[in-house]
């Protein structure tokens, strides 16, 4: 048999007694009765004692019953209250359940069937409510910290409701998208009208891969999924998950280059020394013909100035292909980056391009090698430089902005194609290069554990983003 502890707030002791005595006459339950004659001893009891279950007289002298309904639910709790009248009313009755009152009824034509029942619902609503408090405490745990992006939206795809990491990933809060909808973050507009047509038909979305917009401009690339829920009692809604999968791609994309530098690397250095060894010989013969035979040496001179570039083509190579980590010192990033774009002013000058430079007036010390970084940053400023061909208004902006160096340009810009091999060896679309600048210079950033990103469009130029390890 369940025990209950009940407290009774009734001014007028006959109809406690009478109370009581329905309540005995209730087989289900065993009932420990407090009996509050007043609306002050009431909530003293309320504030001291614990009690399953409440049962109010509407009348409490200068006081009603539902003031005290309004003080027992004032914390947002759901234990159960029932609420006694002298007779029915329907205005009394709206306020009680306005207030969360769990029933009503008529003490004149309460029989112990009718407070039985009243009193199994009440505490079978209480259950039931603090249950769903409980799962909807869970539930925004979860939301507050998923690392994915949790959402729910009407069909429409207006926020319902969104985890906190939209924020970190997009940097765009809730309320921004409150009205533009979940949906508006995807990109391609195709794409975006595509599923809101299989929203409509109540068609889910799996784990499609979609490229989003965030609040700077920058694309992410995600795995979208969104499940049609039809509601009972509410309109028809959608959840769904967003993931965010950029850095996990992009590491796959650049390990798969990093892998095919180190083998290239590996290759080039036999060849070179295949090559090299010939080659020398082929020097040595070409000054013992030159002191012999004059009449020969324009024709030596040819040879000798491609023996030349093959030899610094060589060189080239190689030094792609090893970075030296014992030669890595504390340095002075900006000093350096400073240095480096002292070599391209003049290169920029001619061409009519402005250079915008705003670098820490503080010294920023990292583990570097001074040759090989530099190398690897002017490689970068020289392919903006000569990315920006016949414009008027050629402009490059180099910012240092705490540990993120970077480097923009208003050239052509890069396809998508493109973004995915130019990093690749030997990839190039210039006349006479030999596409070994960029990919050697990710080599070196890799060497010193700085990550590259590039931000680009055809005809909107080309951002790269360095993140310095400080």
């Amino acid at each position: 048999m369940t025990q209950i502890n009940l407290l009774l707030v009734e001014d007028d002791e006959e109809d406690f007694e009478l109370f009581e005595d329905t309540l005995l006459e209730i087989p289900t339950y065993k009932f420990n009765i407090t009996w509050a004659p007043t609306y002050k001893r009431a909530l003293e009891l309320i504030d001291s004692g614990s009690y399953d279950l409440f049962v109010v007289d509407y009348l409490l002298g200068a006081y009603s019953g539902l003031e005290l309904c309004e003080q027992i639910k004032k914390d947002g709790n759901y234990l159960p209250v029932i609420l006694l009248t002298g007779k029915g009313d329907t205005e009394i009755d709206r306020k009680a359940s306005d207030l969360g009152v769990n029933d009503f009824l008529v003490k004149s034509t309460m029989t112990s069937t009718d407070l039985e029942r009243s009193i199994r619902y009440s505490l079978k609503q209480s259950e039931i409510l603090s249950a769903l408090r409980i799962s909807e405490s869970k539930y925004k745990s979860v939301l507050r910290q998923s690392e994915d992006i949790l959402f729910i939206s009407e069909k429409s795809g207006k926020i319902m409701s969104v985890s906190n990491s939209l924020y970190n990933i997009t940097g765009f809060r809730g309320a921004d998208l409150s009205e533009m909808g979940i949906f508006n973050l995807i990109a391609d507009a195709d794409v975006r009208n595509s599923f809101l047509r299989k929203i409509a038909v109540k068609q889910n979305i799996v784990k499609q891969k979609v490229e989003i917009k965030c609040k700077n401009g920058e694309l992410k690339t995600t795995f979208f999924t969104c499940n049609y829920q039809e509601g009972f009692t509410e309109p028809d809604f959608v959840h769904g998950v967003i993931i965010d999968k950029t850095d996990e791609i992009k590491a796959q994309k650049t390990a798969l280059v990093y892998e095919k530098l180190e083998s290239t690397a590996r290759f080039m250095r036999t060849l070179a020394h295949e090559v090299r060894n010939p080659l020398s010989n082929i020097s040595l013969a070409i000054e013992g013909m030159e002191a012999e035979e004059e009449e020969v040496s324009p024709y030596l001179s040819i040879i000798k100035r491609n023996s030349s570039r093959i030899d610094s083509i060589i060189t080239k190579v190689l030094n792609s292909a090893q970075i030296e980590e014992k030669k890595f010192v504390s340095w002075d990033i900006v000093e350096l980056i400073a240095k480096v774009i002292e070599t391209i002013q003049d290169k920029a000058k001619l061409k009519g391009i402005e250079l915008v430079v705003d670098l820490s007036a503080e010294p920023i010390m990292i583990n570097l090698n001074e040759e090989q970084l530099s190398l690897a940053i002017s490689n970068l400023l020289v392919n903006a430089v000569e990315a920006i061909d016949n414009n008027e208004n050629g402009l490059i902006k180099i910012l240092l902005d705490g540990n993120a160096l970077v480097i923009s340009d208003n050239g052509p810009g890069i396809s998508k194609d493109d973004q995915s091999l130019i990093f690749e060896p030997y990839f190039t679309k210039k006349t006479n290069g030999i596409g070994l600048g960029l990919a050697s210079s990710l080599s070196i950033f890799k060497a010193h554990k700085i990550d590259l990103d590039l931000i680009s469009d055809l005809g909107e130029g080309a951002t790269f983003v360095l993140k310095l390890p400080v």
